[in-house]
């Protein structure tokens, strides 16, 4: 018997986005696209061009920097303009394809949609009717499959079958199955859909009881061929199936599930790291496949006998993944040609411009720093190179602060072109420097998140700092790094501001009435 092909569906630039506070640039969604592709999707859903101009403007720019994988747009099923804007940003690319939805529960249909079983039926209908206008490849999810009546479901599933969809997703949208209720549903489908050919079943998981990859295995086991994930598992709440994670159980258990996937899986550690670093999503320590704790263990700890030699305990080689336990480091006198290897084996593909950039920022840092870790170099990259233009500019901080005297900061900005300059005291160095940024802005968001993180070991290592600022009911997260974590905290905070003005120059999906759309969760 052959080895099945499962496909990876990405979805960390539309559903993972939604992750809250978390706002991309255009810049960063490219990077994010570039390397995905890298990474060896088969779909990758670039976005929800219907949403705003700037989701338009972004998913234009994401299909014009990529190729390779077949490029999807998301389209709401009762605003025929959502299809029409997803046609003008995929309608030149070789491999293209649409999807949209309609709710499978009940609890979603009446507060989304107020209408019956049959209504939405034939919304349904109606709008895989309208993709296929533009594509013959049409992905149909079925919102919230597991609180629905599954008989509602097989008449749902054979409706988009029916009707020419190509795909039929089954979307665990607020996590709420359990892998035994997954198997059951897909035998009903099964046994009672008549099926056609070149017809894909796939599935979509949240991870809100944290069985999403558990989910979507389940689903593979009864024949599904193309799973829903995003880098990291990010998205909103617990967020989703986590890319990385199926990848490697496919590979890793071969011999129980007989399938594979096309990811390259050198790339998989950097293409998370990546995204980790642009999103200011930190890598939890103990987080599968990558991360910092993943292949750390003891070997001097007897166990069955006290034996000194290293234990079975890796069921998976971490070069594979791109990990490597004792890295090169690039030395401090490193040429320009030598940072930008480098740079693309951690999926930095930077051009001239952007290099020259970065070799300047690395000499500076080396000034600094005794030791420089690939760590400390994807930090300086994403922080310094890649950042986009923005409104707020920090340019000076001088703090004082110790045990006696009340700390004070003085921070000098450019808002809007203009050199501004003040200071104020403080219960301590950060909130000196918080409240004096505050002064020069003139605005005063809630700090709703402040995490310190250690990018690499030593004590001239670079802080990582990212802060959650909200006003009324936006919030963001920024995100700052540098060797004092004062100056980081400052440069985080000013990052939020600019995310701030960034998000409110496209009206966020919630601002759409019920009455226009179905708001386009999955």
């Amino acid at each position: 018997m052959g080895v099945r092909k499962v496909a990876i569906f990405d979805t960390t630039l539309r559903d993972g986005e939604k992750v809250p506070g978390l706002v991309l640039s255009l810049n960063e969604k490219v990077r994010i696209a570039r390397q995905i592709v890298k990474l060896g999707v088969d779909v990758l859903e670039v976005g929800f061009p219907g949403a705003s101009e700037g989701e338009f403007e972004a998913a234009k720019e994401i299909v014009s920097s990529v190729s390779g994988p077949k490029l999807v747009c998301l389209a709401r099923p009762t605003s025929r303009s959502d299809f029409e804007e997803a046609w003008k940003v995929i309608e030149n690319t070789e491999k293209r394809g649409l999807h949209t939805f309609v709710p499978a529960s009940d609890a979603y249909r009446s507060h989304f949609l107020k209408k019956n079983r049959e209504e939405v039926l034939k919304i349904g209908e109606e709008a895989i009717g309208y993709a296929r206008k533009y594509t013959d490849d049409v992905e149909f999810s079925l919102v919230d499959t597991w609180r629905a009546d599954p008989g509602y479901v097989v008449k749902l599933v054979q409706m988009a079958i029916d009707s020419g969809a190509t795909s039929i997703n089954f979307a665990d949208t607020v996590g709420y199955a359990t892998p035994r209720e997954v198997i059951s549903l897909m035998d009903l489908v099964l046994s009672e859909v008549s099926l056609s050919d070149g017809v894909t079943f796939s599935i979509h998981c949240h991870n809100d009881l944290g069985l999403a990859v558990a989910n979507s295995l389940a689903g593979i086991e009864k024949g599904i061929s193309q799973v829903h994930c995003t880098v990291n598992g990010i998205g909103e709440r617990a967020g989703n199936t986590a890319l990385e994670e199926i990848v490697m159980i496919l590979e890793t258990r071969k011999d129980l599930y007989g399938c594979r996937t096309s990811v390259d899986r050198g790339e998989i550690y950097p293409t998370c790291r990546l995204v980790s670093q642009i999103t200011g999503l930190l890598i939890p320590p103990g987080k599968p496949i990558v991360g910092a704790n993943a292949f750390v263990y003891e070997t001097v700890v007897p166990q069955v006998a006290d034996v000194k030699e290293k234990p079975p305990y890796e069921v998976i080689n971490p070069d594979e993944l791109g990990i490597k336990k004792e890295p090169e480091l690039l030395k401090k006198d490193a040429s320009k040609e030598e940072l930008g290897a480098r740079l693309e084996e951690l999926g930095l593909s930077l051009n001239p411009d952007e290099l020259d950039k970065a070799y300047d920022a690395f000499k500076e840092l080396a000034e600094r720093k005794e030791t420089i870790f690939d760590e400390d170099i994807e930090s300086l990259v994403v922080e310094e190179v890649l950042k986009t233009p923005a409104r707020y500019k920090l340019l000076y901080l001088s703090v004082s602060a110790g045990s006696i005297s009340v700390p004070n900061a003085t921070v000098q900005m450019e808002v809007d072109g203009q050199i501004i300059q003040d200071a104020a005291f403080g219960r301590g160095p950060v909130d000196a420097t918080f409240k004096t940024i505050q002064k020069i802005v003139k605005r005063k968001p809630k700090l709703t998140r402040y995490l310190v993180n250690a990018i690499t070991a030593g004590t001239d290592a670079l802080g990582e700092v990212v802060v959650g600022l909200q006003e009324d009911d936006l919030i963001v997260m920024g995100r700052g790094i540098d060797s004092d974590v004062v100056m980081a905290s400052a440069k985080a905070f000013v990052n939020g501001l600019n995310k701030m003005d960034l998000y409110r120059k496209a009206p966020p999906i919630s601002e759409f009435t019920e009455d226009e759309v179905f708001a386009p969760i999955l």
